[in-house]
């Protein structure tokens, strides 16, 4: 069995185009998302084109990098949709709070100041302006993937920052970690 011809299993991918993007759309339901989910396809397929034993084969296994990459987003989708529930919840229950508009004390922007640029963009935008991490992402030039990450790492870096500037005071109410 000799190498696949890279231009032939090309062909046969382009060939089939309409179709990889139709057996997407079914499964993500819309055009969007389903030609966003091909171009990544292609590019893990590219990435991933010396698996390929026989040109032959080339239609059947970029099915299967497709339905990954199906999964994968719906993975994605399906995080986002609980991150987003939670967040809804927690801002109900502040809603039911009079007070609410005491619950951040004055040193969480300082703090934002002190943390990297992406870091502190991110928490602005996303958790207290209400913005899409895609929506943030795109701003900042880099992936709704590379976002979501940052953003968790921001998070993190902001509670241990949080902690140690204004220790057992939670920032809650009467903050007197100034």
């Amino acid at each position: 069995m000799s190498q696949p011809d890279p231009n032939r299993v090309a062909a046969q991918l382009l060939a089939h185009r309409d179709r990889f993007k139709a057996f997407l759309a079914a499964r993500v339901g819309n055009e969007a998302d389903a030609e966003d989910l091909l171009q990544t396809g292609l590019v893990k397929a590219l990435e991933r084109a010396g698996e390929i034993k026989d040109d032959e084969k080339a239609v059947p296994w970029f099915y299967q990098v497709l339905r990954n990459v199906a999964v994968d987003h719906a993975r994605s989708r399906s995080a986002a949709h609980r991150r987003d529930e939670a967040w809804t919840s927690d801002l109900l229950t502040l809603a039911d709070d009079p007070e609410a508009e005491r619950v951040l004390c004055a040193c969480f922007e300082k703090l934002l100041d002190q943390m990297k640029p992406a870091h502190a963009y991110l928490l602005r935008q996303v958790e207290l302006q209400g913005e899409s991490v895609t929506s943030a992402a795109a701003q900042l030039g880099i992936s709704a993937n590379n976002a979501s990450v940052t953003l968790h790492r921001a998070r993190q870096e902001l509670r241990a920052k949080l902690t140690d500037f204004c220790g057992s005071c939670s920032c809650l109410d009467d903050c007197n970690c100034q």
